[in-house]
């Protein structure tokens, strides 16, 4: 026992353990650079052994207080050296495991009490029609590089449900092959968020796309769902709710009447569950597949996607999750046994105490240039009966209640503000205390007698 307390507090362990701590730092920021903040997170900076390093740091650190005995009035300057590691470390801490990171849109004259986070989740939900239980997995980093895992088990009643990734796929987008022999593919086309996704549904399957379930050529539906069925005079649908339709082949409008079976119409744009949707057409002989394309630079948040394998007792299915960070896409639903299962993978939302309400937001340009030069986000603070005006742009953060809400960007038809938000109260207050005591102490080195700087201003004085 004691030889190890004497390596883990010698030098050489504290030089070592540096060395590592920097050499992480430097191979994370080029890890961040290439493949982005994700994977950076998953290998290195929310890696448990760069914890381990960190803390063994922070012990070594305590260690060498007591060893040296630098409690004492001479040696201040490198207690307090010391100590200020300690507390910075201990800052770090309490914002890895008590912070909350996320971000708020807001459109101009309208409110909003949420925050959606920056880290991803799996959020399920799982019922048999009289008892529905709600989990939500701890914060999921997904690495490019791969190295990648994650399985959980979720107790419901008498049955245990198991959920193991068996893919994560960066950047990912669906992609249809031509083969002899292959399947039917609906291709259905969503205009989300000013950005078209394509979706091909093979058939004999029913899939949600952005919460809209759709059956296509099977007979497991739910009467919520789009069916979709080949007949002798067609393609056929049948919709529960009536649905409105302009066809852009014949030019007008109409609607497709609930639980009726009605021809589908090709290329006809819908607004369904709020989602512009199109089915665009049936691809023959084709196998559908699951890609990574290439980074686009105009895009930093491209979506990704998991393959989950789920089990309930000797049954197994398996599911494809689209999502990441800042995407809250609708629940997927799958079913199991007599179980209905609804998965969602990426970012949560954060009900605030208090809500914000944009007033006005003002985006300035360079003259003669479309590039902006500045923007403001005039805000209402509005919580129960007190109303608080504050404008927010770049370097002017408004603090309330413990959060913290930064001018980020904005939206791209430049209709309201999107705010970066930070809940970090205590872990801020004691990096800050930390840093405060760093910087104390290599002061007090410069000056302190018994510091090798005070000894040479010693010696300077006598040679005088």
């Amino acid at each position: 026992m004691h030889r190890v307390v004497s390596i883990l507090f010698s030098n050489r362990t504290s030089g070592l353990l540096l060395i590592v701590f920097a050499i992480s730092m430097a191979v994370a920021t080029f890890i961040e650079n290439d493949f982005g903040t994700e994977t950076a997170k998953a290998l290195i900076y929310s890696a448990k052994w760069f914890e381990i390093v960190i803390v063994l740091l922070a012990i070594n650190f305590a260690g060498n207080i007591a060893k040296y005995n630098l409690f004492s009035w001479k040696k201040a300057p490198i207690f307090i050296f010391h100590l200020a590691f300690i507390v910075i470390i201990l800052g770090a801490g309490i914002t890895k495991y008590r912070s909350f990171e996320g971000l708020m849109t807001i459109k101009e004259g309208e409110s909003n009490d949420q925050i959606v986070s920056l880290e991803n989740y799996l959020q399920v939900q799982i019922g048999n029609g009289s008892v529905n239980k709600n989990y939500v997995s701890e914060p999921l980093r997904m690495s490019e590089l791969g190295f990648n895992s994650f399985e959980e088990n979720i107790a419901f009643e008498d049955k245990n449900i198991n959920i193991r990734l068996k893919k994560f796929i960066p950047r990912a987008v669906y992609q249809i092959d031509s083969l002899n022999e292959g399947l039917q593919h609906l291709h259905v086309v969503v205009a989300n968020d000013g950005d078209r996704k394509d979706f091909y549904i093979p058939e004999g399957s029913r899939e949600s796309i952005y919460g809209i379930p759709i059956a296509f050529k099977t007979d497991k539906q739910s009467k919520n769902d789009i069916q979709i069925t080949d007949e002798s005079e067609g393609w056929q649908a049948i919709f529960p709710e009536d649905t409105n339709y302009f066809s852009m082949v014949l030019n007008k409008a109409d609607y497709y009447p609930k639980d009726s079976l009605v021809p589908l119409q090709f290329k006809a744009l819908s607004e369904i569950k709020g989602n512009s949707i199109v089915f665009n057409t049936v691809v023959d002989n084709s196998k559908r597949s699951i890609v990574s394309v290439e980074k686009k630079s105009e895009r930093k948040n491209q979506e990704s996607a998991v393959l989950l394998e789920v089990q309930s007792e000797d049954k197994t299915e398996e599911i494809t999750l689209f999502g990441g960070p800042g995407y809250m896409n609708p629940l997927t639903t799958l079913y199991l046994d007599d179980l209905h299962i609804n998965l969602r993978y990426g970012s949560k939302a954060m009900n605030l105490p208090f809500a914000l309400h944009l007033k006005d937001f003002i985006l300035e340009r360079y003259p003669g240039s479309e590039s902006p030069s500045a923007f403001y986000s005039n805000l209402e603070i509005q919580e129960k009966n007190k109303l608080t005006d504050y404008t927010i742009f770049m370097n002017n953060v408004l603090d309330y209640k413990g959060y913290r809400f930064f001018q980020s960007a904005y939206l791209p038809d430049e209709s309201g503000t999107i705010l970066a938000v930070n809940k970090d109260y205590w872990g801020t207050l004691v990096s800050y205390l930390g840093y405060l005591l760093l910087g104390i102490g290599m002061l007090l080195s410069l000056f302190w007698r018994s510091s090798h700087f005070g000894f040479l201003f010693q010696l300077l004085n006598l040679r005088k």
